[in-house]
């Protein structure tokens, strides 16, 4: 199979918006984080309203979809066992590591400089406290959506041959957002917006969208939909995503009345304004993914050294970010500035500073074959 660079140059894109994504929460935007130092009010909160809405209808589903990709070809080459063995160990070790390790420190360092406990790391693990999944839910999920692939391949005939589903158009794109946000709708009826599931971390208000990206990346590898996206039907749906984000959004805001009564009305409980966010929500979400695919295609399908490095150290960014973006918060905690300032100024280093330390870490022995 020939490599997919502007796939590859997405992933570093999509890693970058998670890194950003929680540091603007850091700094105010709506959301929980393992630090939220400030909370933003008008009018630099609406930015941050718009990038955080934005990055969550689209960034994640995006990763499984990308991630179901780029699984079926590998297990067909590799087999079932080769398959699953690499599966666990390239999954599992980190997400082991992040839980009795990586969010211990991370959480350690809260209690110790911002709590003022007086307590040692080594007495702080002892305790058993800070063991959390946090954003590794979604290695988990990945894990699990992935032997559930491996056990329906068990009831599907080898010989069976079925006709190539041609790249669908826009009126069953949108039905399919519009299907989708309904349904998502229903769910946030019970459970709303910031709800997760105990111990695996799982945003079920979100869930329905992974699974069905995580579906159609596997009929799009059969299908070869990604190349099939041309770069003007890419701008197309892009500029659909900027009038959803940049008149769409601040029109469910100001007739949802949100600045007044909050967020609730809009993450669930059978509202309108939680009808009109989720399909909102799938609406620019999609229009995103086809648009950023088109426009990589195009404009990224290279790599020279440095986006070479960077795409290799993508996945370790997701998994150590955490630790790295509430060790710079801390030492900037004392600079005192506008909390959208602030976000903007503590981004490219905090996107320097994980890569790096994703780069350092990939060269220690044995992490290379797991990272």
């Amino acid at each position: 199979m020939k490599r997919l660079l502007f796939v590859d140059n997405l992933r570093i894109f999509l890693t970058a918006l998670v890194v950003l994504h929680h540091l603007s929460l850091t700094y105010g935007a709506p959301g929980s984080w393992y630090y939220n130092e400030t909370e933003a009010g008008l009018p630099e909160i609406v930015p941050m309203i718009l990038f955080v809405a934005s990055n969550q209808s689209f960034f994640m589903g995006m990763f499984f979809l990308i991630s179901a990709f780029f699984m079926v070809p590998s297990l067909e080459r590799k087999g079932t066992s080769r398959f699953l063995k690499e599966r666990l160990l390239r999954l599992g070790i980190p997400m082991l590591v992040f839980y009795f390790l990586i969010s211990p420190l991370t959480i350690f360092l809260l209690v110790k400089f911002i709590r003022g406990e007086q307590t040692s790391f080594f007495q702080f693990m002892a305790e058993s406290r800070g063991q959390n999944i946090g954003p590794m839910w979604f290695v988990l999920a990945l894990l699990l959506f992935s032997l559930i692939y491996l056990l329906m391949q068990r009831f599907r005939s080898p010989e069976q041959q079925r006709r190539p589903l041609p790249l669908p158009g826009v009126v069953p794109v949108l039905l399919f957002a519009l299907l989708t946000g309904i349904g998502q709708y229903l769910i946030r009826i019970r459970l709303p917006v910031g709800w997760s599931m105990p111990l695996t971390n799982f945003q079920f208000p979100f869930f329905l969208q992974y699974i069905l990206w995580f579906i159609i990346g596997v009929v799009a590898w059969r299908n070869q939909w990604m190349t099939a996206i041309t770069p003007r039907m890419g701008w197309r749906w892009f500029a659909l995503a900027q009038i959803m984000i940049f008149v769409g959004m601040p029109l469910l805001l100001f007739l949802g009345n949100i600045f007044e009564t909050g967020t609730e009305p809009v993450a669930g409980g059978g509202t309108w304004q939680s009808l009109g966010y989720a399909v909102w929500e799938q609406i620019t979400g999609i229009s995103l993914m086809i648009g950023l695919f088109g426009i990589f295609q195009r404009r990224f399908n290279r790599q020279g050294k440095l986006l070479e490095h960077l795409s290799a150290s993508a996945y370790t960014v997701y998994i150590i970010h955490p630790l790295v973006l509430v060790a710079l918060c801390l030492l900037i905690r004392d600079l005192s500035m506008n909390p959208l300032l602030k976000f903007m100024v503590a981004a490219p280093f905090a996107l320097a500073a994980c890569f790096l330390t994703a780069w350092v870490i990939r060269r220690l022995p044995l992490a290379k074959k797991i990272l």
